[in-house]
């Protein structure tokens, strides 16, 4: 899930991975691979049942494997296509808490256009238009980016079965996606029904970039007669790279209705700043993160983080890794703390 700055500068859909290779070119018609393979250890995340417990010591093996296609129709249109998997080596375990489970699992699967090299339109798994945002502080290897993805409603960085259409040029960024799921296909759907979101940015030569993203789901009656839930969620940046330097800063609300069988608002209200110096082999990062939330009379700080962490690379594909959350954040209104996280990991990309 983690992105490197130049990620953060180039939008994700137009560009391949840094460390891809051509396995066939032939008449306008391209095959790049890609891949990973990592492994993690600590206390990585919480307990399933004991939420504010962080797990025992353990460990995961990861491996990717992506492939990205293209095929020329002519000199303004290409198709394009995706398809990244992912495999966690210990079948046994279900769930390791910070995002992997068993078995093999889709990371991106789409198919579609592209033209004029600006602008594209696919159908698929794909990236979520909020992600142009949302990475900016999203740059750890196992955490960041806390309010998004461990905060009282959360999101996500990819989506299932969406429309997007994107455009990237001389600066400007710009995303929308329409997403429906599989489940409302059955009557009585209780699982999300569909989604849109849309996003803008726009990065300056200097090294200074902008962008803001809105978002809508809505999910079927999980309340017992209150009706749809609807999950709305704005998000706005800035980030500034110079030298060894890179700084972001990250605002974001969510709102989701119905939550929790009552006809009260969920209502969270976060932001994240993040600092990191790169300097030779080394990198060293930091990120504060906090998200207050707020059910009816009750409120708690859902997301209270420090976040430190350091990365050294062995060679421009491979790299060892620390990281390390002190935690002050609350599981709910009773004010229970979580246990601080770490993890350490081993990663290379070919």
């Amino acid at each position: 899930m983690k992105k490197t700055i130049l990620a953060l500068t180039i939008p994700a859909l137009f560009a391949t991975s840094a460390s891809a290779v051509t396995v066939y070119s032939d008449e306008g018609a391209q095959i790049d691979i890609y891949g990973r393979v990592q492994y993690e250890a600590g206390e990585r995340g919480y307990q399933s049942v004991k939420k504010e417990k962080a797990q025992n010591f353990g460990g995961d093996g990861e491996a990717r494997l992506g492939v990205n296609v293209k095929y020329m129709v002519n000199n303004d249109v290409d198709l394009i296509g995706k398809l990244e998997w992912a495999a966690v080596t210990e079948a046994d375990d279900a769930s390791d808490g910070v995002g992997q489970g068993e078995g093999l699992s889709s990371r991106y699967a789409w198919a579609g256009f592209r033209f004029m090299d600006t602008t594209e339109l696919t159908f698929g798994r794909s990236m979520n238009p909020t992600a142009q945002v949302i990475y900016y502080t999203d740059v750890f290897n196992i955490y960041g980016a806390d309010t998004i993805y461990s905060g009282a409603i959360g999101l996500d960085d990819k989506v299932d079965d969406q429309i997007q259409a994107t455009y990237a040029a001389n600066g400007v960024d710009l995303r929308a996606g329409y997403a429906f799921a599989d489940n409302d296909k059955d009557d009585g759907n209780e699982n999300k029904k569909n989604q849109w979101s849309v996003s803008a940015g726009y990065t300056l030569p200097m090294g200074l970039g902008f962008a803001v993203a809105y978002e809508q789901q809505e999910w079927g009656d999980r309340s017992s007669g209150n009706g749809d839930t609807d999950i709305d969620a704005w998000i706005a940046g800035v980030n500034y790279t110079i030298d060894g330097f890179y700084f972001a800063a990250l605002y974001n609300q969510q709102e989701q209705d119905n939550y929790d069988g009552t006809s009260d608002k969920l209502e969270t209200d976060g932001y994240e700043l993040h600092a990191e110096y790169n300097v030779d082999a080394w990198k060293i990062m930091a990120q504060y993160a906090k998200e207050e939330a707020e059910h009816g009379s009750d409120k708690w700080d859902s997301v209270d983080n420090i976040t430190l962490g350091v990365q050294y690379s062995l060679t421009p594909k491979a790299k060892l890794y620390a990281e390390y959350v002190i935690s002050d954040s609350e599981i709910d209104a009773s004010g229970d703390k979580k246990d601080d996280l770490y993890g350490v990991g081993i990663q290379y990309n070919f």
